[in-house]
């Protein structure tokens, strides 16, 4: 199958242009990222998600079968910080990507990526259904960006709302990567074995980024034209019990420090979200548990660390 991934040089992108590699396809994607951004096998192209003429050529020089619509803004504090850049992108480049499929001779399946975000703080578990009330700029662009797709009626898609995920190479700009990141410090001699926390009592759902791509691939294959998808792995680890399994895999006996600025004021405690119409209509279950997921992220944070000294980003929890 021929494809095209928008916002490949993200997290989730590499990881996924490797697993389609591994199915068989054929990987074009954007934005071109540093030489080992991607797989050399990706024809990776030069494209802004915001330039609708440069969307344009691509489409009609790759002609893909599928598109996975990655390209966003993804960072909260970014979308807060630049909320123009954020609909720029997020709203505008869907609108551009999807313009852009529906005018080649065959238009392909497009996968539009959106997130949990966009769903109200008041239902548990979360389902399809559940109502949306998107609470910060980059929530707003993406629910806005799921308003674009409705808009092409002939359009062959499919929308999924992922829930947190998480693997090697994530920034720490994310919980799991930046509790590794700190224990790896601690385990070099760099940090006091003190480990900065929020709040260790809210519940949420993790899924590995490897399960992530691999429910991205089934979408396109079996996911039903126009329909919204959950991808969760329908259990949640309260952040403290996390904190015990990350005990498990380090000699370090390290303290908790609350810091203030990690706590999010409001936040639910529980979120829980019910993937049970995406396995029926796929067949996919997780299938990397937890534990697998925060030793792999900790080796991700040791090789680093053999490199050069880890610089850990102290910007959320």
């Amino acid at each position: 199958m021929r494809v095209l991934i928008s916002g490949a040089t993200g997290f989730v992108g590499p990881y996924l242009c490797k697993h389609l590699l591994a199915q068989g396809d054929v990987v074009s994607a954007f934005p071109l990222g540093g030489p080992d951004a991607l797989p050399a096998s990706v024809m990776s192209l030069d494209v802004d998600i915001r330039d609708m003429a440069a969307v344009r050529q691509v489409l009609e020089k790759v002609q893909p079968e599928a598109v996975y619509h990655l390209a966003a803004v993804s960072s909260i504090a970014v979308a807060q910080a630049n909320p123009r850049l954020t609909f720029e992108i997020n709203v505008a480049g869907t609108y551009n990507m999807f313009e852009a499929a529906m005018r080649i001779p065959k238009p392909p399946r497009i996968l539009n990526v959106s997130t949990s975000q966009v769903y109200s703080d008041e239902v548990c578990p979360i389902t399809e259904d559940s109502p949306l009330c998107p609470a910060n700029p980059y929530a707003a662009s993406k629910a806005m960006a799921e308003q674009v797709a409705t808009f092409f009626a002939d359009a062959d898609y499919m929308t999924v709302r992922p829930f947190n995920h998480s693997g090697p190479g994530q920034t720490t700009d994310f919980v799991l990567s930046s509790f590794a990141a700190q224990i790896v410090e601690m385990e070099a001699g760099l940090r006091p074995a003190m480990l900065q926390v929020g709040d260790i009592a809210v519940e949420r759902d993790f899924l590995d980024v490897r399960d992530v791509v691999s429910a991205y691939r089934l979408l396109i294959e079996r996911g039903r034209r126009g329909q919204v998808y959950n991808l969760a792995s329908g259990t949640t680890y309260s952040i403290g019990s996390i904190l015990e399994m990350f005990r498990a895999f380090t000699p370090v006996k390290f303290d908790i420090q609350v810091i203030p600025s990690r706590q999010r004021p409001g936040q639910r405690q529980r979120i829980s979200a019910d993937p049970a119409k995406l396995e029926a209509d796929t067949g996919w279950h997780p299938r990397i548990p937890l534990q697998t997921t925060l030793c792999d992220v900790l080796a991700y944070w040791r090789a680093v660390q053999e490199k050069a000294p880890v610089s850990v980003h102290r910007t959320g929890s």
